[in-house]
């Protein structure tokens, strides 16, 4: 949400493109999805302070492992880029307000998820698990080409005034 509200001051003080955020931002994406594409487990490493402290809390799911997930460089990302799409439209308080929309209804979601995660997990099977993760790595791979490719046309448009 934040990313959201503020990161085109950000980039405005570190002085990024939009273009250059959604190419790299894409390579990002991409390099997730194609992860979950081959079906392997996150690399994400738990210091033993965090691992205690996750077992104590039982709320492994967030502490420490579903933060970086859920507000990560891939959700920084995607916001983002949506955002700069709503600034670039003529009707960007209506796209603001569906973004909004959208971050709401993921974090709703993903709390639904999350407490329904172990009947949800069992009934699924490892299996089913797997092939959702891939499906939804390719569609996240197909978003992130189109992040590249996106990027890269607005890119050679503005440096070489095509």
């Amino acid at each position: 949400m934040i990313f959201a509200l503020f990161g085109n001051y950000i980039f405005d003080l570190y002085g990024i493109t939009i273009p250059a955020f959604k190419i790299a931002g894409g390579a990002l994406l991409f390099s997730i999805a194609f992860t979950m594409t081959k079906g392997q487990l996150t690399k994400a490493k738990m210091t033993d302070e965090e691992a205690q402290e996750a077992t104590e809390k039982e709320e492994v799911g967030v502490v420490p492992l579903g933060i970086p997930l859920f507000a990560g460089p891939g959700a920084i990302t995607t916001v983002m880029i949506y955002v700069s799409y709503a600034l670039d439209s003529s009707e960007s308080t209506l796209n603001f307000a569906f973004i909004f929309l959208g971050i709401f209804t993921t974090v709703i979601i993903s709390y639904v998820l999350l407490k329904y995660a172990d009947p949800l997990f069992s009934r699924m099977g490892k299996g089913g698990t797997m092939a959702f993760t891939r499906i939804m790595g390719l569609l996240l791979a197909a978003m992130a080409v189109e992040f590249i490719l996106s990027g890269t046309f607005e890119a050679v448009s503005h440096y070489w005034n095509i």
